[in-house]
């Protein structure tokens, strides 16, 4: 192993620290789960030290799905003037005269509410009491 590719000892810090990272997160993983955006982002930006072979061998990921997060690592932002222009919308001044709210939890139970003139009532609150219940 004289060639220096190979050699992990060769290798900067910040590609040592991705890739403690890396093995933290195979250890705990759940089996066949995707690898979290944040590892794909740290392992794209030391692509501008590190070619995406060497980076690819090191960290043991596949070739192509590294080279696919640096792509998108190196898509420009769009420019201020691209964007959209700010619009304010005028708030009411009597807010929440009348609302409509549906709640669905997971087990299927649903909540609606259709609610006239009642500015003051704790909507957050009520939607916290029904998640709670349990069924």
């Amino acid at each position: 192993m004289n060639d220096d590719t190979h050699d992990v000892s060769l290798i900067a810090p910040s590609l040592e620290q991705v890739q403690q990272r890396f093995e933290s997160w195979r250890q705990c993983r759940k089996k066949r789960t995707r690898i979290p955006q944040i590892l794909w982002k740290a392992a794209a930006a030391l692509s501008e030290t590190y070619s995406i072979s060497r980076l690819s061998k090191a960290l043991r990921v596949n070739h192509t799905a590294l080279k696919n997060q640096v792509a998108k690592l190196n898509v420009p932002e769009p420019s201020r003037s691209d964007l959209s222009p700010f619009v304010e919308l005028p708030v009411p001044v009597e807010p929440f005269l009348e609302s409509s709210i549906e709640m669905i939890k997971s087990d299927g139970s649903v909540m609606r509410m259709h609610i006239k003139g009642a500015g003051c009532l704790d909507l957050m609150e009520l939607g916290r009491a029904f998640l709670a219940i349990d069924s």
